[in-house]
């Protein structure tokens, strides 16, 4: 039987979480597109059951966007915001599961609204906010079952986690983490036993399936992707980086309640299951050097936890109380210009820059596509008409796409061999003249007879980014055959 609740006041939640949404919305506007946005419209212009680098939920959520409110930034941005806002409430719910009073739910909502990782990603319309909202359904769900809920909605959380899995497969992760807790922990074995779980584990891989055919018919792309990113991770931020990290990324103030968080449910047998699934989770992640957001989505289950920890601290002590919210509210405000779009973009460009690099991936791309229009216009008029972009990176070819239209530059017109714009690239293209954004002279020179520099991409406000700075190239007269410049520039990372 599960134990019963009091009365749940969730007025102070929805104030926060409309809060979020209004914050995101205030921003939605400023700088501009990321260049993994930008990478989304594009995949949602080609539908498929599978890409490079993603399952198709995200890219197919962006079609649908851009068909109702048009290929704009502040629609992406907006269900962005409320994905976060979503996260909020879930973690409060998740407190609430836990046995927490109101105070604990508004403190766990609090935490994942200011925390910077959930700041920086619900500025951002990535697969990542997607992933997060999934792992806090399930944290939900899995509460509720070792609550004692109905067997039966093992089925909901296979739902949740086939969703998921066709939106990030990070997601696999967290399955694997709660078969550890259930199996370590004799308690909660006899989960397993019941039929309900892998009926769930059946729903979630039928959900699942379309994507992995695709995989399999596409000789399995996202593993080659994965290994690659990975030891680009690694070999950039090592192993006792993704540690280091995680202070950066939940912000100091916010640590000790997520730790004290993790500590009360290893403490607690009904709720040990979901400590070891959390320590599960990050062995994981540490050994395989992965990114140190991917750890993110456990943070609103810690949060939680840690809220319901706090309840004895704060209770009857008004101060406590303030300070508590205090600490969690000043913990997103130090941040808050490193992790998104507050600061003049010049101001960003000179202090904060160096924090957080992502922001500067949201600058300077009509820019770019008003330079590389400006060198296609130059060449001859016989030339025009067949010449094409090359570009080193999807988030060019994606800029292009988008700004490219209306700067005479027709949407083809930018190919790229990175990621699934592989994929994309046209039978018998280039047929003619080749102009190439971010490739170095010494690259290309081994494919062109004729080559030379036509420009280097800038922005006004000189932020660094990954294109900035890089040659806009003019070639031709290729050496190899069009499929075979596609397979030596080809790369998946």
């Amino acid at each position: 039987m599960r134990a019963g609740l009091e009365r749940w006041d969730a007025t102070p939640v929805v104030v926060i979480a409309a809060a979020v949404v209004a914050f995101h919305a205030v921003l939605s506007g400023r700088y501009g597109f990321h260049r993994d946005e930008l990478y989304y419209l594009a995949a949602g212009r080609r539908p498929a059951w599978g890409y490079v680098d993603q399952p198709p939920v995200v890219p197919l959520l962006a079609r649908v966007i851009a068909v109702v409110a048009g290929e704009h930034l502040w629609p992406l941005r907006l269900v962005a915001g409320a994905v976060h806002a979503g996260v909020v409430v879930l973690a409060a719910l998740v407190a609430r599961e836990l046995g927490g009073d109101r105070r604990a739910t508004v403190l766990a909502a609090v935490a994942t609204a200011t925390a910077p990782l959930f700041v920086a990603t619900g500025s951002l319309f990535q697969t990542v906010p997607f992933d997060q909202l999934a792992w806090a359904l399930v944290w939900v769900l899995v509460v509720r079952l070792l609550r004692g809920a109905d067997a039966r909605w093992w089925l909901a959380v296979g739902a949740v986690f086939g969703l998921g899995l066709e939106t990030k497969w990070t997601i696999t992760l967290l399955g694997g983490g709660l078969a550890v807790g259930f199996i370590a922990v004799p308690d909660a074995r006899h989960h397993l036993r019941s039929v309900w779980p892998w009926a769930g584990l059946a729903v979630a891989l039928a959900l699942w399936l379309p994507n992995l055919l695709w995989q399999a018919f596409n000789d399995w792309p996202t593993l080659e992707f994965a290994r690659n990113n990975n030891a680009d991770v690694r070999a950039e931020d090592g192993r006792l980086g993704f540690l280091a990290q995680q202070v950066a990324l939940v912000g100091p103030l916010a640590l000790p309640l997520a730790a004290g968080g993790l500590i009360w449910m290893w403490r607690r047998r009904p709720w040990r299951v979901l400590a070891i699934a959390v320590a599960a989770v990050a062995v994981v992640q540490f050994a395989l050097g992965a990114k140190a957001y991917y750890l993110g989505p456990v943070y609103p289950l810690a949060f939680a936890a840690g809220g319901v920890a706090a309840k004895g601290w704060v209770a009857g002590a008004e101060r406590r109380w303030r300070w508590a919210l205090g600490a969690l509210l000043l913990n997103g405000i130090i941040a808050l210009p490193a992790v998104a779009p507050v600061a003049p973009v010049d101001l960003y460009a000179e202090v904060f820059h160096d924090v957080n690099d992502e922001l500067g991936e949201e600058v300077g791309w009509p820019d770019m596509a008003d330079q590389v229009a400006a060198v296609m216009h130059i060449l001859p008029a016989d030339e025009q008409s067949e010449a094409r972009v090359i570009t080193a990176s999807y988030g060019e070819a994606a800029a292009i796409d988008l700004y490219g239209p209306a700067r005479d530059m027709p949407r083809g017109t930018a190919l790229s061999a990175h990621n699934s714009y592989a994929d994309w690239w046209p039978d018998g293209e280039p047929a003619g003249t080749v102009v190439t954004v971010g490739y170095p002279l010494h690259l290309l020179d081994r494919y062109c007879d004729a080559l030379g520099p036509a420009a280097i991409v800038s922005n006004p406000w000189d932020v660094p980014n990954d294109v900035a700075g890089t040659p806009i190239l003019v070639c031709r007269d290729l050496r190899v055959s069009p499929e075979g410049l596609r397979r030596a520039l080809q790369h998946y990372e």
